[in-house]
């Protein structure tokens, strides 16, 4: 809408989008002026034509959905008194992401007495990039002096040797005093950690690794999705037990080429909105161009017309196009319903749990997921932690955080990589390993150090994949 408005391109239109929702969220937000008081069509214009517009529809946006009741509660009290009698009782999960306006809406809603359950981990606070707040989560005793405190410290995810290392490396931004936890199951007693020459070394390793665990490169040969000679022991796993998790979006295509090449099965999810997706964007433009389109169809045929008419794909259209004909399957014939969910939903929605594929994820769209066996890749300094230049302390902690989270979502198996060279921002960067790594007892590692595989040798490690 405010591309056509404003006669943007979609990725202008959705940068603008994005600085309109964080200037709405902000605790002084009032309605926008009419015009720019510069003259020029800048972010203030934009939001009033974007608002004039929205109420012209009469729609609302996300944000709308948490500020428009806020005004209405602020401007009378008789309301307010009305639902806290109406919602007695009030649970937040995540409490530790919640924004200004979320939680003045919470404390209008709940009295300093009432009846509120919020429920996080402050040492997961990772949003501060979208406004969240993780200061709400430390004050809550003040805010509700009566509230009672229950820590989880038993943890059913991980071995005790990632919750241990994970542990180590938070604890110099902890939020948490004295943070304990308990894992309840077994595994390896050591996390891998190994140094690659290139970016692409790196993702040759991913290949590598999986094929070694999984007990063979030919898995076309195989009778079903398991692997029968795999490493360890326990039940054997699957291409959907593995996932590779990288701080940015750029260091997913490396990695997808190499699975690409390797014949192994995998989805690409960020926590970008959907729209912006250009493989997304380039599935729904061919929508739109196919002979079915307008047609009493359903959207899963439409969407086949579509890929056919795309013919060659690369591995990123390709894999958004798997996800989305399973959102299609669920829509029927309702094209509407459809194409609203891929604009208001974001990318890690596509994610489908039931795929044999192994995920490639942002760290950010792993978040609350779990996998029996985690890659994260790309620990180095001014990657994880992401920064340009010197960075803040508070960036810095938050960058902690992150990398907690990437680690805790592995089950039994945790592999962290780094490389000493890497195509970043433009060129072939020297780099150096993360410094959080350092903060992890040498124990609880087992390093390895690879050297880049000369080409004759890469070309003939790859004949032999496809060897009887």
């Amino acid at each position: 809408m405010l591309a056509g408005l404003l006669s943007l391109s979609p990725h202008a239109a959705s940068q603008l989008l994005g600085r309109i929702s964080r200037r709405k969220r902000g605790q002084d937000y009032f309605p926008p002026p009419a015009v720019d008081p510069s003259g020029k069509a800048g972010e203030a214009e934009a939001l009033a034509v974007y608002e004039r517009e929205l109420r012209a529809r009469g729609w609302v946006d996300f944000d709308d959905l948490i500020l428009l009741p806020l005004r209405l509660l602020k401007a009378d009290p008789d309301l307010v008194g009305h639902y806290r009698a109406r919602y007695r009782w009030v649970s937040v999960d995540e409490y530790q992401d919640i924004d200004a306006a979320q939680y003045e809406l919470v404390r209008l809603l709940v009295p300093s007495d009432g009846n509120l359950c919020a429920i996080g981990d402050p040492d997961q606070a990772i949003y501060g990039f979208r406004g969240a707040d993780v200061g709400y989560f430390q004050r809550f005793c003040e805010d509700f002096p009566t509230a009672r405190t229950i820590r989880l410290s038993r943890n059913y995810r991980s071995t005790q040797t990632i919750v241990d290392a994970a542990l180590q490396l938070i604890a110099p931004a902890s939020l948490v005093a004295d943070r304990e936890l308990l894992a309840q199951a077994r595994g390896p007693e050591q996390i891998e950690i190994h140094a690659c020459a290139t970016d692409r070394a790196e993702a040759e390793l991913v290949v590598q690794t999986v094929e070694r665990i999984l007990g063979g490169s030919t898995f076309f040969s195989l009778d079903s999705d398991r692997a029968s000679g795999h490493e360890g022991e326990g039940e054997p796993l699957s291409f959907g037990d593995f996932a590779v998790l990288y701080r940015t979006e750029a260091q997913a295509e490396v990695l997808a080429e190499a699975l690409a090449r390797s014949g192994m099965p995998f989805q690409t999810r960020s926590h970008g909105p959907l729209a912006d997706q250009p493989a997304v964007q380039t599935l729904i433009r061919a929508m739109a161009e196919a002979p079915a389109a307008g047609a009493a169809c359903s959207v899963a045929e439409l969407l086949d017309q579509a890929a056919g008419k795309l013919g060659e794909r690369d591995p990123h259209t390709q894999a958004s196009l798997v996800a989305m004909r399973s959102l299609a399957l669920r829509h029927g014939s309702d094209l509407a319903q459809f194409l609203s969910e891929l604009a208001l939903g974001v990318d890690v929605d596509l994610w489908d749990p039931r795929a044999q594929r192994i995920s490639l994820l942002t760290l950010h769209a792993a978040k609350g997921l779990e996998f029996p066996v985690v890659f994260l890749v790309g620990c180095e300094d001014g990657l994880l932690p992401l920064h340009w230049g010197s960075a803040d302390e508070q960036s810095l902690a938050e960058e902690r955080r992150l990398f907690f989270v990437g680690m805790t979502r592995a089950q039994q198996r945790l592999i962290l990589t780094h490389a000493r060279k890497r195509l970043w921002r433009g060129s072939v960067r020297e780099q150096s390993p993360s410094p959080f790594l350092d903060d992890i007892e040498q124990r609880l590692l087992a390093v390895q150090q690879h050297r880049a595989l000369k080409r004759p040798a890469l070309l003939e490690r790859q004949r032999t994949l496809f060897d009887g």
